[in-house]
């Protein structure tokens, strides 16, 4: 449950909040073929593109559950190739450039979160084109999290943070400014197949959507301060120090700190306040989630037992519950 619903958010979410009418997307690895599946999810997608270096990734891909037959559905073009090769070597441009690849701290992937790469995308986004990456909080430290956020700054002059799971975080970058229009994102998430893609995740609605929204660029910046950025000659998260074994109490903390209240358009009070409920649920789950790392087993089963009490038919944060009680 938890790596299903980041990887659909990697793919559904900057869909939904695009401002334009995104035709196009390309996923840079294949893996389960959970983000690459999600874009069947979509309508509206004339062209639908997944880079998978691997050739025996992208056989694997049809034993995982979750992914809308991913490979075997002829709306999706799976590629064996390497992503960023893939970039260079056509100059076709995609409203959604969307990212799946190994975390930032394993090896040879580095060529994946640099400003380097980062600034080959942009040249490939069509106007009103996102880019989103995959940020993992739990695979590095907090000093190589913020050095990753400045290399995707330093790329682009509008940029967003999103929690997307627990463990995970989505950056949103783009040449033209975001806009979270309340009607059209309630519009499109009216779309029967979307909205059960969502629903299965734990995303109900424009709400649950929205209040994962984290910051803005102002915020970001912050966060990343005097970082040095990751580049593709000074690839330094590849040669990281050891990840500390309570960094997620760390960095998480952190990044949520740094919220700012989503900037939506044509957004009544009702609709703000739903936005709001559905922030603060998230946040008690994250609480009561520290408290079970840092070993408050009272303080956990406390909180959770709220949580259920106000939203006991969320699968998303059902699975803990039922994940805790086995």
């Amino acid at each position: 449950m938890p790596s299903l619903r980041y990887m659909r958010l990697q793919a559904l979410l900057p869909l939904v909040i695009h401002k334009g009418e995104p035709k196009s997307a390309l996923v840079i690895g294949l893996g389960t073929g959970i983000t690459a599946g999600s874009l069947l999810a979509y309508p509206g997608l004339d062209r639908r593109v997944a880079a998978e270096l691997l050739p025996s990734v992208a056989r694997a891909s049809a034993l995982f559950a979750g992914n809308f037959n991913a490979a075997g559905d002829s709306r999706l073009d799976v590629r064996v190739a390497d992503g960023r090769r893939e970039l260079m070597r056509s100059q076709s441009r995609y409203d959604l450039i969307t990212l799946e690849p190994p975390p930032p701290s394993a090896a040879s992937v580095v060529n994946l979160y640099s400003s380097d790469f980062y600034r080959l995308a942009r040249e490939r986004l069509a106007p009103n084109g996102l880019v989103a990456q995959w940020l993992p909080i739990a695979t590095q430290n907090d000093e190589d999290t913020r050095a990753l956020v400045r290399s995707f700054l330093d790329s682009f002059p509008h940029a967003t943070l999103w929690s997307t799971e627990l463990h995970e975080m989505l950056l949103i970058g783009s040449v033209e400014p975001q806009e979270l229009d309340a009607s059209r994102i309630a519009a499109r998430l009216a779309d029967p197949t979307l909205a059960a893609a969502l629903r299965d995740v734990g995303i109900s609605g424009p709400a649950d959507l929205l209040a994962t929204w984290m910051s803005d660029r102002t915020g970001l910046e912050r966060y990343a301060g005097s970082a040095l950025p990751v580049t593709d000659d000074q690839p330094r998260i590849e040669y990281a120090s050891w990840v500390r074994p309570d960094e997620l109490q760390r960095t998480l903390p952190a990044l949520v700190a740094l919220r700012s209240k989503a900037p939506l358009l044509g957004a009544d009070p009702a609709f703000d306040k739903s936005v709001t409920d559905a922030h603060n649920r998230l946040m008690l789950f994250y609480q009561a989630s520290l408290n079970a790392y840092a070993g408050y087993r009272d303080e956990w089963a406390r909180d959770m037992e709220l949580l259920m009490r106000v939203e006991p038919t969320n699968p998303y944060y059902r699975w803990f519950v039922s994940s805790s009680e086995r």
